[in-house]
């Protein structure tokens, strides 16, 4: 069963609520999540930027951040070769309105578009994938792909790829 909450907190986007919660599910089934529960917050750029800042200390724009409010992170990780049989996650996942407007022009889709980018990768955030190096992001961006693709969707990424064992930078 999933429980997903939808705040939408900004203006510069017109957001189809029912799109997101049909999105968000659909990823927590194809992950094998039997529970959820998950509040998507979509927010301006000034109260992202403050999030950024408070809650992971970087003063900069960002389009998506992701909070895990389960009691057992580690445990729900995906773990090679098998998935746990009963996974429950709980989180948090803010989206910026207004980089989503501005970066989309730049790959030719709708911000819309842009905005289901953002829920997928919060969502696997929360699913215990990461992006922090070359190649857990290439495993992440593939995933994107592969999920995106239900919804006809095929994302670019501008980021430059960092050389082996350099952390890598945002996902748009």
């Amino acid at each position: 069963m999933y429980q997903i909450d939808i705040a939408n907190r900004q203006a510069c986007l017109q957001i189809d609520e029912d799109r997101l919660r049909q999105v968000a599910e659909t990823v927590l089934r194809e992950e094998a999540v039997s529970q959820a529960e998950i509040s998507i917050a979509l927010v301006d750029g000034p109260s992202m930027r403050e999030l950024n800042r408070v809650y992971l200390e970087h003063d900069f724009d960002t389009d998506v951040l992701s909070f895990d409010l389960s009691d057992a992170v580690s445990a729900d990780a995906p773990q090679a070769g098998s998935l746990p049989l009963e996974r429950a996650i709980e989180g948090e996942i803010v989206i910026s309105g207004d980089m989503a407007v501005q970066v989309a022009a730049g790959f030719d889709w709708s911000p819309q578009d842009e905005v289901i980018l953002y829920l997928v990768h919060g969502l696997l955030h929360l699913l215990g994938y990461d992006d922090a190096t070359v190649e857990h992001m290439a495993l992440m961006r593939a995933r994107e792909r592969e999920l995106l693709k239900g919804w006809n969707l095929s994302p670019r990424y501008s980021d430059p790829q960092p050389a082996a064992g350099e952390e890598a930078g945002g996902h748009t």
